[in-house]
């Protein structure tokens, strides 16, 4: 992410503009490397958010909520014990410095004034959190470092506090790679000088529809495929980037433990389908077995006890060829013949036990490989918690039985609107594409599903009218980008009217028989 100095400067001033005069009232800590400040003063109450996490490094105003531990870190409490009541008097950059420092105000154990000092360090992986008495001496940092992690400079409580070492001349010119980039690309000397007529602004970068970065000016080295979106201010910026980014990664944590769930039960279910299917072929030969049954007895007459194998005419071949039978020398002729036949009819009984055990595996192999697909597809937590509801009908994953548990609305399916005004939804799960097809969706509603594909159910709400083929069209790009084809170029979508839809009993959610239908090749396109 590029927090480089030029975007810290501007940070910065917005800052310095805000929290100047304001008192800290609250120290929490809520995790381990955050930290965060509430603020009074004349604009209100506000709260200051400091992350020094590698890879989240920031500070800017925040108005999300935060849970904090029962018991509060020791840091925390030391922060609380300098802090509580201190005023920000100043908020200054270090020249070129990815840090800022908060000058502050306050009084001592004997109610003296005194001025300490937050210095914020946002150096990637060293990004830390130091306060710095009056006499310029670390009290504390979030992350001590002594002489063995880093011989240049330590923070331990007692020593005299420095700025972090200035790298080598040309090696750092206050840039981020990307802003570097930007300047190379626009034929603009990639150092600060390159900035100077340029407009800083607050920019999102936007890709797909999510957020891809952010810095202080449009980029234009992406394309078309990457918008430059302006924001209303710095922290503004930070607070919206890093709340979808956290909620990104909260989706992905969650759609993790269910898809790693869904695999587990898929390869248990693989291994036993190839398990039974070897099962299977070693009952392919169970004619072999009545035969020499019958060949054994019809020729009892000309055996005697003891004998390893017989050689008889196979009357079952043209010609009567003779073939040799193997024989249990232990057994009579008769319990040889009894054994054949018994043998023939545990292997008969077992293949049409396991042909039905076979289709129920292969059934379940693919409604989990539907599942699967659903998980991948999941844009938002209300589509993950569908799926969960449809894995807890199913007897994958046990419902929590907490008490206190709230009754919650169950999620809607998707809906769409064509360029004609006709409404079109999607399914979020196997069990709300049934709801759809089979109570939601009238008989003579359009139905779309990727062919071949696992995906969707969407219904095109026609009204009993014949829908324009623009809405067909739209409808099935909708099916071909909440399918399995939803990264390909072009779908096949087959296209029928919902009474020409069946499920079969007993079939799995989702899992329908369709017939009269047409096929429409579509771009699974986000912006459709």
């Amino acid at each position: 992410m590029p927090l480089d100095a030029v975007f810290m400067t501007e940070l910065g001033h917005e800052l310095a503009e805000t929290v100047v005069g304001s008192k800290i009232d609250r120290v929490h800590q809520p995790e381990k490397d955050t930290v965060v400040l509430t603020l009074r003063g004349v604009g209100g109450t506000r709260r200051l958010l400091v992350c020094f996490g590698s890879g989240s490094a920031r500070i800017c105003l925040t108005q999300q909520s935060y849970e904090n531990p029962a018991q509060p870190p020791m840091f925390c409490m030391l922060l609380r014990k300098h802090l509580l009541g201190a005023r920000i008097t100043e908020v200054t950059q270090p020249e070129n410095e990815r840090m800022l420092l908060l000058r502050l105000a306050g009084y001592d154990e004997l109610g003296g004034s005194v001025e300490k000092t937050l210095a914020v360090e946002l150096l990637g992986r060293n990004a830390n959190l130091i306060l710095v008495d009056a006499d310029g001496r670390v009290i504390d940092a979030a992350r001590r470092v002594d002489e063995q992690m880093s011989p240049l400079r330590q923070l331990l409580p007692g020593l005299i506090y420095r700025l972090p070492p200035r790298p080598a001349p040309g090696k750092f010119t206050g840039l981020s790679p990307l802003v570097r980039r930007e300047m190379q690309w626009r034929g603009l000397p990639e150092d600060l000088t390159g900035l100077e007529g340029l407009v800083r602004v607050p920019t999102m970068l936007v890709e797909d529809g999510r957020p891809k970065d952010f810095t202080y000016l449009p980029i234009l080295q992406y394309g078309p495929s990457v918008e430059s979106v302006t924001w209303s201010g710095w922290s503004a910026l930070l607070e919206a980037f890093y709340a979808e980014r956290d909620r990104a990664e909260h989706l992905k944590s969650r759609a993790r433990s269910l898809t790693k769930l869904v695999r587990s039960a898929k390869n248990r279910t693989e291994k036993k389908l190839a398990l039974r299917l070897q099962e299977l072929a070693a009952t392919e030969d169970r004619e072999t077995d009545k035969r020499r049954g019958d060949l054994v007895t019809a020729n009892i007459w000309r055996m005697r006890p003891g004998l390893a194998s017989v050689t008889v005419e196979d009357f079952y071949q043209p010609d009567s060829p003779e073939v040799t039978v193997p024989l249990d020398p232990r057994k009579s002729p008769q319990q040889n013949a009894a054994a054949y036949y018994k043998q023939y009819t545990k292997k008969k009984t077992a293949r049409e036990h396991l042909t039905g055990l076979i289709a129920e595996n292969r059934t379940e192999a693919e409604y989990l490989a539907s599942i699967a697909a659903e998980l991948d597809r999941a844009q938002t937590q209300a589509d993950l918690d569908v799926i969960r509801q449809e894995l807890i009908a199913a007897g994958y994953v046990r419902e929590s039985r907490s008490r206190t548990k709230r009754r919650e609305k169950p999620a809607q399916p998707l809906r769409f609107v064509t360029d004609a005004g006709l409404e079109v939804l999607v399914g979020r799960s196997n069990l709300q594409n049934d709801e759809l097809t089979f109570h939601t969706a009238r008989r003579t509603d359009l139905w779309l599903h990727a062919q071949k594909l696992h995906g969707a159910h969407v219904i095109l709400r026609c009204e009993g009218a014949e829908p324009d083929e623009k809405s067909v069209y739209q409808a099935a790009c909708l099916a071909a980008f909440w399918s399995e084809g939803g990264q390909a170029g072009r779908v096949a979508v087959d296209v029928t009217q919902v009474r020409f839809v069946k499920k079969q009993k007993g079939a799995r959610p989702g899992m329908v028989l369709y017939t009269d239908q047409r096929t429409v090749m579509a771009e699974p396109k986000k912006e459709i």
